[in-house]
C-alpha cells in the first residue's frame, strides 16, 4: 500500500511538471492581461500620423521614453509605444528608445539623448527609487534636455518624490472626467505653434482628464488647451449638481481622506501645456487613457509638436501665463 502511495505521488508530480508551471503573471500588465492593438486600429494610427513634419530636426535626435507604470497600469501604453515607432518610422523625427530599467538612468548614460518622454507611467518615484537615478532625470531637464509626458506622467512624485512633480508644473488630483464620458476641450492659445493641429477651434473628446493639483498654479505654465468651464457637462453631473473632488490639502500618512468639495468654477484645469525648467524645455497633455487619443489626428499631432519641441527643433513660446 505505502509503495502504490509513492508511486502515485511520483506520477502526479511528474505529470505537473511535463504540463510546465504556471506561467508568472505579468505584474507590468492590467488586470486580465494586455490586450493588444489591433491592425485596423494600428492603420488609425498610421493614417493620424502628419505627413509632413511640424519642423525640420536640426540634427539627429534621440528620444529616450519610460512606459513602465508602479500604480494603475494603463493598457494604452501599448498603442501608446507603436504610435511613437510609428512617427520614428515614417517622418525621421527621432530615434527611439525605450529602457524601463530606472537603474540604467545615470547622467553618463542620459547624455546621449535629447529628451526623456514619460510614457503614461504611473508612479516613477516608485520605478526611480535610487537618489543617482532621481538626480541624474531631474538634472537632464534642468541642464538643457526636453521631457514630454502624455496623462499618467503627473501621477507620480507628490510627497514622495516632490521634485519629479515640481519639474511638470502639477500633480495627478483626481479625474472628474472619466474614460466613459465626452468633454469639450478649450483651446487656450489658439495662436501658439503647438496648438496649430486645432485650427483655432475647441474639440470634443473621450477621454479620461486629469485635474492637476499642488505644485500647479496659474502662472508656473503656458498653458495650451484646458477644461471648457463654460460647458455644464464638464462642471456638473447628470444630476445636475456641480461635480466634487477632493481637497488640494495635503495629508499626513495614516489620516482619513477629507470629505470631497466642489469643483472650484473659478481656476483653470489645463489638459496641455509647456514650460521653461531651467534651461530645459517640459511639455504635458493629459489626454492618452483610451486608446482612441494615438489615433486621433489632432492629439497625436499635438503630441508630435510637443516632442518636436522638447527635443528643440519647434521654436514655441513657453513664458509662463501672466
Amino acid at each position: 500500500m505505502k509503495t502504490s502511495l509513492t508511486y502515485l505521488v511520483a506520477a502526479c508530480f511528474i505529470a505537473t511538471f511535463s504540463q510546465g508551471a504556471e506561467p508568472e503573471r505579468d505584474r507590468s500588465a492590467p488586470k486580465g492581461g494586455w490586450v493588444a492593438p489591433t491592425a485596423e486600429e494600428l492603420k488609425k494610427v498610421d493614417f493620424a500620423i502628419p505627413a509632413k513634419l511640424p519642423a525640420k530636426p536640426k540634427k539627429d535626435r534621440k528620444l529616450l521614453v519610460y512606459s513602465l507604470s508602479h500604480g494603475f497600469k494603463h493598457n494604452s501604453r501599448l498603442i501608446g509605444e507603436e504610435m511613437l515607432k510609428r512617427i520614428e518610422k515614417k517622418t525621421g523625427a527621432f530615434e527611439l528608445t525605450i529602457n524601463n530599467e530606472a537603474t540604467k538612468w545615470t547622467s553618463e548614460y542620459l547624455r546621449q539623448f535629447d529628451a526623456i518622454a514619460v510614457l503614461n507611467a504611473t508612479g516613477l518615484q516608485s520605478g526611480f527609487r535610487e537618489e543617482v537615478n532621481r538626480k541624474a532625470f531631474l538634472g537632464f531637464v534642468y541642464n538643457g534636455g526636453g521631457l514630454f509626458g502624455c496623462h499618467a506622467a503627473t501621477d507620480g512624485g507628490k510627497d514622495k518624490w516632490p521634485e519629479y512633480s515640481e519639474l511638470w508644473g502639477g500633480a495627478f488630483g483626481g479625474h472628474p472626467w472619466g474614460k466613459t464620458g465626452t468633454w469639450r476641450i478649450l483651446n487656450y492659445d489658439p495662436r501658439h505653434v503647438l496648438n496649430q493641429c486645432f485650427h483655432g477651434e475647441g474639440f470634443d473628446i473621450n477621454d479620461e482628464l486629469y485635474r492637476q493639483t499642488h505644485p500647479y498654479k496659474k502662472g508656473n505654465v503656458r498653458t495650451l488647451t484646458c477644461i471648457d468651464l463654460s460647458a455644464k457637462i464638464n462642471t456638473h453631473n447628470n444630476n445636475g449638481k456641480i461635480k466634487t473632488v477632493q481637497p488640494d490639502v495635503a495629508r499626513k500618512p495614516g489620516e482619513p481622506k477629507p470629505a470631497r468639495v466642489p469643483l472650484d468654477l473659478k481656476r483653470e484645469y489645463p489638459t496641455s501645456w509647456c514650460k521653461k525648467a531651467g534651461k530645459g524645455r517640459v511639455f504635458y497633455a493629459t489626454f492618452g487613457h483610451n486608446e482612441s487619443a494615438y489615433w486621433n489626428p489632432r492629439i497625436v499631432e499635438h503630441y508630435l509638436r510637443g516632442i518636436q519641441y522638447v527635443l528643440g527643433d519647434l521654436d514655441a513660446d513657453d513664458a509662463s501665463d501672466r
